[in-house]
């Protein structure tokens, strides 16, 4: 009879959660998200994109999404659910019957420790590889966008040449006039009845059929007729290198201030493990004596931990990591013995 009736209070406690937990997500969520979609929108200047892949760009910031939402959705809603419990006298009605209070709090101690599993995934496995994914991205369609050239449209240009094309098939150009304005020398205009032109490991080749050139100046004009006549163009964009998920810390750690960015994001995954006992310590009261105090702690702690994790990102090592993690670990033990299970 007790182990059914523990299971019974679990189930109850995770509902209550639950219910919580996506109330106060999914807005995040869907500000965060806003935010991105803002972001992507903004590369529409420099590259074209097709909704499809405007979605794909989501895909790929996604795990950030979760990362930044799912640590202060996880701490409102813990304060949410334990002071909801407490207003409605169920969780005195709990230790009444002879329930400890470390015994509910253990119950959001597991969910504590899969919330962190989640984040750690989420900041050291799948944001480095979206990330990669991201820039990639932005250098293909950075590279496609410098040899995009449209038809019947004045001032686009080919490396320092200026391009005309009456019509356009996929990668075959008809009516084409090229015109080079140089300075020094003789001014260069080309004519063809079609062109070709091919993306390959970063140089463009843009062939000319059946067609004519002039070289002109004040003093002369020079005329050429020409099967074929191919100009290169490099497009002079880095070369991206996509890393695996070691390769890619191992990388980062060469450079001192880069590496101490996974000091944040270790820190910031374990938040809810770190927090939970002080924000529960404010949060299971008995609403006829004690006074709710439990969203107030909730900000200081929140932007306490906030602040903490931007200074180990900032300057921060491994040790300050551990004795800030250990610190914020014994501070919330202490403070929910003597507040919470010295009475409960």
């Amino acid at each position: 009879m007790a182990k059914s009736r523990k299971m019974s209070i679990s189930k109850y406690l995770s509902y209550n959660f639950t219910s919580s937990f996506l109330t106060i997500f999914l807005p995040l969520f869907f500000i965060g998200a806003l935010v991105f979609i803002i972001k992507i929108s903004a590369l529409t200047a420099s590259i074209q994109i097709s909704f499809l892949e405007m979605l794909q760009l989501f895909s790929y910031n996604l795990p950030a999404i979760l990362f930044y939402t799912l640590p202060v959705s996880f701490l409102v809603a813990v304060v949410m659910t334990l002071l909801r419990l407490s207003n409605d006298n169920e969780l005195m009605a709990l230790f009444a019957l002879g329930t400890k209070s470390k015994s509910v709090l253990n119950h959001f101690v597991i969910i504590s420790v899969l919330f962190s599993i989640v984040l750690l995934i989420l900041s050291l496995g799948l944001m480095p590889k979206t990330k990669q994914q991201f820039n990639a991205f932005k250098h293909l369609k950075s590279s496609e966008a410098q040899v995009n050239i449209n038809p019947s449209k004045l001032g686009q240009k080919f490396g320092d040449l200026f391009v005309y094309v009456k019509s356009k098939d996929n990668d075959t150009l008809q009516d084409v006039v090229i015109y080079n304005k140089d300075k020094t020398h003789s001014d260069q205009l080309f004519m063809a009845k079609s062109a070709e032109i091919k993306n390959k490991d970063a140089v463009i080749t843009l062939t000319l059929r059946n067609g004519s050139g002039y070289t002109f100046d004040e003093e002369s004009l020079k005329e050429i007729n020409y099967e074929k006549m191919q100009v290169f163009q490099n497009l002079n964009t880095k070369e991206f290198t996509y890393h695996n998920i070691i390769a890619y810390w191992i990388e980062l750690s060469l450079d001192s201030g880069a590496k101490r960015k996974i000091l944040f994001f270790i820190y910031i995954s374990l938040i809810p493990i770190m927090a939970l006992y002080i924000i529960a310590s404010f949060s299971i009261i008995n609403p006829r004596y004690q006074k709710n105090y439990a969203y107030h702690i909730l900000g200081l702690t929140t932007i306490g931990l906030y602040s903490v994790a931007t200074l180990l990102e900032s300057q921060g090592n491994f040790t300050l990591l551990v004795v800030s993690v250990m610190a914020t670990i014994i501070i919330g033990s202490l403070l929910f013995r003597h507040n919470v299970q010295r009475y409960f």
